[in-house]
């Protein structure tokens, strides 16, 4: 009996001590030297069944090239689904729950069916997209929020307004803060201000002082901070106030290295005052590339590489609950996929002694690093007005 007993104790403290770990963020893997993470942002920026017909084998194909890069994880900087779920009229609660908890549960088995963990940042799309002029659906973002909590399951180490889509967690030797850049107040958008002020600056800057012993600080949001940025089917949020902006100046006195986003669906690398914000993603069904970004992490060094891969979106309009709707095929040619994922940019932070950032290649070199460049959906190709539906294409030798 008494070695029963010591044996339900045990099994006590280790799921203590599990849960301990998991609820304050940290993961250790001290054995591993060198370790990898993918940042894929805007995936999937679409409310998909799983399998999606038309969309799978593609679907399957990118996120094999992700596990075949070996990542701990995954981070996705927001925009998981379309999100378009409340309306003018009608019970918000019901119909944000019923959409969430079926196109969140299909995301979530997709990545899990993968074998990849992920980390996920809450992006305009998962509180309902902007704008948010009509009382009506600004009230119904918390509404949104409790689903991308709920559902996501993300640490609940957030500041107390922000549980669950403002979070942090510890791997190995770095930190990493994912922020909620959508702040109650008023701006073009309506009743939001996009940013990271207030209590939720505080919070941020007391998560920098509580791990002081990291070598390396990144931090994830949905938007841009600095620009202008490329940008291709996008709504081109971001925070305006840019390198003045109080979070901006934070993340420069705490020597962030890195802050990674996503909105824009193309790839701008932005480096000042020793951060380099990386805006990259795609969005699969309107554009005709999608790329990810790896990052190796040693004690001294993070090598980063943004990989990209076209894509031929074609036929009709696949149903969404408004009427923002991707095309309805998505394939990768079996050129591109005997290639695979090419790389458009790399680079090396070096601080074995004063930060460097070496071996700039494509989209990392400095005369790339802004751009005004604008494109838009594939499917508009054919009209009078004759649009832009490509950017310029980035490869490196």
């Amino acid at each position: 009996m008494k070695i029963l007993v010591r044996i339900i104790v045990i099994i006590f403290l280790i799921n203590s001590a599990f849960h301990f770990s998991a609820c304050h963020g940290s993961e250790t893997n001290k054995s591993k030297k060198s370790w990898t993470i993918v940042s894929i942002p805007d995936f999937l920026n679409v409310d998909c069944d799983y399998p999606q017909k038309g969309w799978e084998e593609a679907l399957n194909y990118i996120l094999n090239s992700v596990k075949k890069e070996n990542p701990e994880f995954v981070i996705v900087a927001g925009d998981l689904v379309m999100g378009h779920w409340d309306n003018k009229v009608g019970n918000d609660a019901d119909t944000i729950k019923k959409y969430s908890q079926r196109y969140y549960s299909n995301w979530i088995n997709r990545m899990n069916d993968h074998n990849l963990k992920f980390y996920t940042s809450v992006g305009d799309h998962d509180i309902g997209d902007d704008a948010w002029r009509d009382a009506k659906k600004f009230k119904s973002v918390e509404l949104y929020r409790k689903a991308f909590s709920d559902n996501l399951k993300m640490p609940q180490n957030g500041p107390d307004n922000r549980k669950g889509t403002a979070f942090w967690w510890r791997y190995n030797n770095v930190l990493f803060i994912s922020v909620d850049v959508f702040e109650e107040g008023q701006s073009e958008l309506g009743f939001i201000k996009i940013g990271v002020t207030g209590d939720q600056l505080k919070w941020v800057e007391t998560v920098f002082n509580s791990n002081p012993d990291v070598d390396h600080r990144i931090l994830i949001g949905h938007v841009p901070v600095l620009g202008p940025v490329r940008q291709w089917s996008s709504s081109g949020l971001n925070i305006k106030e840019g390198r003045e902006s109080d979070f901006w100046q934070l993340m420069k006195k705490y020597e962030v290295d890195a802050y990674l986003c996503g909105e824009v669906h193309a790839v701008t690398c932005t480096e000042r005052d020793g951060i380099m914000q990386v805006a990259h993603g795609g969005l699969i069904g309107y554009n005709t590339r999608i790329n990810y970004l790896v990052m190796k992490f040693t004690n001294e060094k993070i090598e980063m590489e943004v990989k990209e891969i076209e894509l031929m979106p074609h036929g009709g309009f696949l149903w969404q609950t408004k009427n923002n709707r991707p095309l309805e095929n998505v394939t990768i040619s079996d050129s591109s996929k005997a290639r695979g994922f090419y790389s458009v940019g790399a680079l090396t932070i070096d601080k074995t002694g004063k930060k460097k950032f070496n071996n700039r290649t494509g989209y990392f070199l400095q005369k790339y690093e802004s751009s005004q460049d604008t494109a838009f959906p594939i499917f508009r190709k054919n009209e009078k007005t004759q649009v832009r539906t490509e950017l310029p294409k980035m490869i490196v030798k």
